[in-house]
């Protein structure tokens, strides 16, 4: 309810860039909003699966699973929309997927308790840095083929160096995390056996 109640901006999570964006007369509009979709809704066919694969339980696996396949239509639609936009206008729709995969969150990100959850997430395989870079970042920018087009000025050649910066920064932060959470893991394991026996 405070969620749905509150709404959610794309954006809000980039409060520089979107006080930069107003600056020179910038705004918000379509681009933002699909780009940012594209990666939500992929994000959330990912968490859904693998919540699905952690019940232990078949129904509530199989129901997850269906879940799971329709937001990945939803993804599809807004990954077609935004390539369209890629094609048609390639440096301000990069400058909008660069804006959203650097300040990306998920829609829930201001409800209570959802940082304390998220980290719950990640720590139990649910959704961590790993699975946003291999399994959501990278697909959708392969498929846009990002990395390769020839088509950008050279103002859309700095965002896409910015945008391979950030990458580069979240491969080495998702190892970090990788590495924390499997000793944390491993610790707790030790616990456990230590009190067994």
């Amino acid at each position: 309810m405070i969620h749905m109640t509150n709404g959610y901006d794309p954006m809000l999570a980039a409060a520089d860039r979107a006080d930069e964006m107003k600056a020179n007369g910038e705004e918000v509009g379509l681009l933002h909003s699909v780009a940012y979709v594209t990666f939500q809704e992929l994000a959330t066919r990912v968490s859904h699966r693998n919540t699905g694969k952690a019940c232990n339980d078949p129904i509530a696996d199989k129901m997850l699973q269906r879940i799971a396949a329709d937001e990945n239509l939803h993804m599809i639609f807004y990954r077609n929309i935004c390539g369209a936009g890629m094609d048609i206008a390639p440096d301000q729709t990069l400058r909008a997927v660069t804006d959203i995969v650097t300040n990306f969150q998920m829609p829930g990100a201001g409800m209570p308790n959802f940082r304390r959850h998220g980290v719950l997430m990640a720590k139990h395989g649910i959704y961590d840095l790993r699975q946003h870079l291999d399994e959501v970042i990278a697909p959708v920018l392969r498929k846009w083929n990002i990395f390769d087009r020839t088509d950008f000025t050279p103002d859309g050649e700095k965002t896409r160096d910015d945008l391979a910066a950030f990458l580069e920064q979240l491969e080495k932060d998702a190892t970090r995390f990788e590495e924390m959470r499997d000793r944390a893991l491993a610790r707790e394991a030790a616990k456990r056996e230590k009190k067994a026996s």
